[in-house]
């Protein structure tokens, strides 16, 4: 789950405050300040204001510190570095570079900047892919669309906000030694290489062990829901799910067949449609022939 910080403009002066002291701690001679638009611009004024020196919209070498709000991938300040700029920032992600903005406030969670727009949410990344692409986002039909897609996808990746031990922690101790099968659970997933859907249906099954307790049938379907709304492989949600039922349940056996087509190879490339089929087996799924087959019959029926 995304956890959120949203420093106040006070919070974010005193971070500016600090990188500027570290800045004239270096007796660099310089005589201009930039900062990166848009997040560097608040940092880039209080730096001005500290350091007795003006802010610039064209950099000189030699000359000119570069200042951001946050160093997240360091693929922005590392190019200003590579040609040589003093470069730093207020606040610095753990895997961000070592070598930028070190000294930087550093936190793992999501940065809420009160200068940005729609409370921190990347609605700007969105326009920039607009933008990219050719449209106009100002246009009637694409204004609130960045909006939209931010919305989508929290929507469509919220199985990361759900743990299987909360989904799968309904049971009933009632009697049954015999396979358990749920099959054709409609899914839709993201892949994560391209973000592109893939659409399909799981077939899950397990063997309570003696004594065992079951689990609610929506619970399963609710489980396949949860790992398909990530960003996704379809081979790991099918060992993810198989594995969250061995987990909780203890059965003797776990069986996971997930069929599905995707977008990402229909669409684009080689655009052809076909689909993937794979499973996981556990236990006496895996071990006993007899299990296996009985598990395909009822998948295919």
């Amino acid at each position: 789950m995304t956890e959120y910080f949203n420093p106040t403009f006070a919070e974010c002066r005193h971070a500016a405050e600090e990188m500027a002291d570290r800045l004239a701690a270096r007796r660099l001679s310089m005589s201009s300040v930039f900062g990166v638009p848009q997040g560097g611009l608040f940092p880039a004024m209080v730096v001005s204001e500290r350091l007795g020196i003006p802010l610039t919209s064209e950099p000189e070498y030699g000359r000119t510190m570069i200042v951001d709000d946050l160093v997240d991938s360091g693929s922005t300040l590392i190019k200003y570095a590579n040609q040589g700029f003093v470069v730093d920032a207020c606040y610095r992600k753990p895997w961000s570079p070592a070598t930028i903005a070190p000294k930087a406030i550093e936190t793992d969670k999501w940065i809420a900047f009160p200068w940005e727009r729609d409370h921190g949410a990347p609605t700007d990344a969105v326009v920039r892919i607009l933008q990219h692409i050719g449209e106009d986002p100002s246009r009637d039909g694409l204004l609130d669309t960045p909006k939209r897609v931010i919305k989508a996808m929290t929507e469509l990746t919220s199985g990361y906000k759900l743990d299987p031990a909360d989904v799968l922690s309904t049971t009933f101790d009632v009697s049954h030694d015999e396979m358990i099968v749920v099959r054709g659970v409609p899914f839709s997933s993201l892949c994560e290489h391209h973000m592109l859907p893939f659409h399909g249906h799981a077939t899950v099954a397990y063997i309570p062990a003696a004594g065992g307790r079951i689990v609610g049938l929506s619970k399963l379907a609710r489980l396949v829901d949860m790992y398909a709304r990530r960003l996704q492989v379809q081979e790991r949600m099918t060992d993810q799910i198989a594995e969250a039922v061995d987990k909780y349940l203890s059965p003797l056996g776990v069986g996971v067949i997930v069929t599905a087509s995707h977008t990402c190879m229909s669409m684009r490339g080689i655009q052809r449609s076909g689909e993937m089929v794979t499973a996981k087996m556990i236990g006496a799924m895996r071990d006993k022939a007899e299990a296996r087959a009985e598990l395909m019959v009822l998948h295919k029926e």
